[in-house]
């Protein structure tokens, strides 16, 4: 019998089948991730994983497998323990202060599903504040036209208090569209949601990929994780199992078999 093909190598610093081809330059890059608040038990134990440019991955698991951790140590909102995270090749440990706050604002856009809407400033005023924070306003007829992208033409002048919830979470993703980052990181943005309002917003962040962004969602909703390319199933703060473009069943018995304690 002829022999075996040698095993191909994988590509580095991706845990499992990522779908991340060797010749690609990941935008995403976690290597061997730990974060321990003090509590007995890691929030993430040794998480390893890679993400490409328009590429869409959700994150699921039990209740306490670190899904918001892991989001917050992605993005720079929390600082790991242990382990490295790199965007677009920059690693986040060599960032302080101003250059940090800079490159999170060049480089990081946040869809979280409390929408963080200044109730002061008007629809339109929102969605362009992240530019006039950083010191290059964009034409007005800019920001309509983000609003528009996301079903909201014509309602740059109201308040965010008068729009529904979903509307809120849409005007939160045309801050995103206008300012264009790289990366994209969504924690339960449909949360909070109606299933019409939710499904839109999962839709806005499928667009978002489709233009090249690096979309990283934490969801407890197994139906929308579906609408990823790859979810990643988290127990007790490490990586269970890898799922590529799956079916609702196939992440319900993942996430089954994570919340099952180990013996």
């Amino acid at each position: 019998m002829p022999a075996e093909p040698p095993p191909s190598t994988p590509a580095p610093l991706v845990a499992g089948r990522t779908g991340v081809r060797p010749e690609e330059e990941p935008t995403v890059v976690a290597v061997d991730l730990g974060k321990d608040f003090g509590t007995g038990r890691p929030a993430l134990a040794g998480v390893s994983l890679a993400v490409a440019a328009g590429e869409f991955v959700a994150v699921v698991g039990p209740s306490g497998s670190g899904k918001s951790t892991l989001l917050y140590c992605l993005s720079g909102l929390e600082v790991p323990t242990t382990g490295r995270v790199l965007i677009a090749g920059t690693d986040l440990a060599s960032l302080r202060g101003t250059r940090a706050a800079r490159f999170r604002r060049e480089h990081i856009g946040f869809v979280f599903q409390s929408y963080n809407l200044l109730p002061a400033l008007s629809v339109r005023e929102n969605v362009g504040l992240p530019a006039r924070l950083a010191g290059h306003p964009v034409p007005r007829s800019a920001v309509d036209d983000a609003l528009e992208l996301v079903g909201l033409a014509g309602l740059g002048g109201a308040s965010p208090s008068t729009l529904s919830g979903g509307q809120q979470q849409r005007v939160a993703i045309a801050r995103v569209l206008l300012a264009e980052p790289p990366v994209v990181f969504a924690d339960e943005p449909t949360g909070a949601l109606d299933a019409v309002s939710g499904d839109r917003v999962l839709a806005e962040l499928r667009t978002l990929a489709g233009r090249g962004r690096t979309v990283v969602m934490v969801t407890h909703d197994l139906e929308a994780a579906t609408r990823a390319d790859r979810v990643l199933v988290l127990r007790d703060g490490a990586l269970h199992a890898e799922l590529v473009a799956p079916t609702a069943q196939a992440v319900f018995d993942a996430v089954a078999a994570a919340a099952v304690t180990r013996a």
